[in-house]
């Protein structure tokens, strides 16, 4: 089968957890054998980005910008993918496209497969004004309509997309997302904003983004107060939020501007550099879809202080350290027990290697290709041994229970 992966709309280095997906779920596909062959339409910026990728997988510019200014928006989300999309599609003879980021190509001539990842948008009303929530959620509803198949990354949003957007058990995928591999950015793309100088141990690393839902103020203000830290950093990684508390001005109020450092969004190198170096990653998400730096920080052997909300509990299992991100005593209690309890921190290592096995992308891209199976209607040839005399409604019945039963 020929896949086109829809990338239209990925600006490198702005979106974290989708940019990570797509990378990861196209590094997978590149592990796997068999005919099926993959086109990704890149846009002007990611483009280069992706200059390395598997045999059975390859390129296809298309001359749109996923700038974030409306003329560029208006161009490559709306001209782009539902117009031009469609046509170099077919033209290239695409029989399945895949949009991995939320919405899908409403007027493909093929079948169509959406990845939604959360419902975070819906969720959380105050990461968004007015105009921007309605207008997220009419273009998720509709997408969510016309789309053959819907994957979401966890069993958490499975249910919550099923309640609020009505979508039928049939259409609706869990796969799981992978870790490590190929799974991030071109090294050229991200500056390399945070100096190793710039970094103490012992420290504390957590996970912010444009949206406020990581609750980096939360943490701030527990932090500030936690006297069993008073000889720790925290270091900050990813971009800040756009709406919401200053978080360097905060860190003035606080007190703590010289033991927090912002080290922006930093390259995958980097990256790992900061998580293998921490005492602790510290991640109080108020709403997530699934949360790849816990299972980062579970493969790098970094102990986890985890919120339990959302997907949370879903995916770190019984490997972190829980706590109530509204219960400032619960919250620091569970950065104190990792900072200086040795035998949890042990032991939560050790749970953290074996859950971090659980998710890989070539694993996650297998079970994609199965959804895709279902999708195009050919659900006789899916994965996982289905026999082929299982026909018509209960071999699409089977595959998606054979797909879904892994996560349940």
């Amino acid at each position: 089968m020929k896949i086109g992966i829809n990338a239209l709309g990925l600006l490198p280095g702005v979106i974290g957890g989708g940019e990570t997906y797509l990378r990861g779920l196209i590094h997978g596909f590149g592990q796997l054998r068999g005919d099926d062959e993959f086109l990704l339409f890149t846009n002007r910026e990611n483009h280069p980005s992706f200059a390395a990728l598997g045999v059975n997988c390859r390129r296809v510019r298309c001359d749109f910008s996923a700038r974030w200014n409306i003329r560029s928006l208006a161009l490559t989300r709306i001209f782009g993918e539902q117009f031009y999309l469609p046509w170099r599609a077919a033209r290239e003879g695409v029989e399945l496209i895949h949009s991995p980021l939320d919405t899908t190509v409403l007027h493909a001539r093929c079948p169509t497969v959406m990845t939604l990842h959360d419902m975070n948008f819906d969720a959380l009303p105050e990461a968004a004004n007015a105009a921007q929530r309605a207008i997220a959620r009419a273009l998720v509803r509709l997408s969510a309509r016309r789309a053959n198949a819907i994957i979401t990354v966890s069993e958490f949003s499975r249910r919550e997309i099923m309640a609020k957007l009505k979508v039928t058990r049939d259409r609706l995928f869990v796969v799981h997302n992978g870790a490590g591999g190929a799974s991030a950015p071109a090294e050229s793309s991200i500056p390399e904003s945070c100096a190793p100088s710039a970094v103490r141990p012992p420290y504390i690393a957590a996970f912010s983004s444009i949206n406020p839902h990581k609750n980096m103020v939360g943490l701030m203000r527990v932090f500030a107060g936690l006297k069993a830290a008073e000889d720790c950093q925290l270091v900050i990684i990813g971009h800040l939020p756009m709406s919401g508390e200053s978080l360097p001005e905060l860190a003035r109020e606080l007190g703590i501007a010289n033991r927090v450092v912002f080290a922006g969004y930093v390259s995958e190198r980097v990256k790992r550099q900061l998580m293998q170096g921490a005492r602790l990653l510290a991640f109080p998400s108020l709403y997530e879809g699934f949360g790849l730096p816990v299972i980062e920080a579970m493969r790098a052997g970094v102990p986890v202080a985890c919120s339990a909300r959302a997907a949370l509990p879903e995916i770190a299992g019984q490997a972190a350290r829980y706590f109530d991100p509204d219960d400032a005593d619960s919250f620091g209690a569970a950065l104190s027990d990792l900072l200086h309890d040795e035998t949890m921190r042990a032991r939560l290592v050790a749970a953290g290697r074996r859950n971090a096995q659980r998710f890989s992308w070539e694993r996650a891209a297998r079970r994609t290709m199965e959804v895709y199976r279902r999708a195009a209607g050919q659900p006789e040839i899916a994965a996982n041994g289905l026999p082929a005399s299982v026909g018509g409604g209960a071999a699409m019945t089977a595959l998606h229970d054979s797909v879904n039963a892994r996560h349940a």
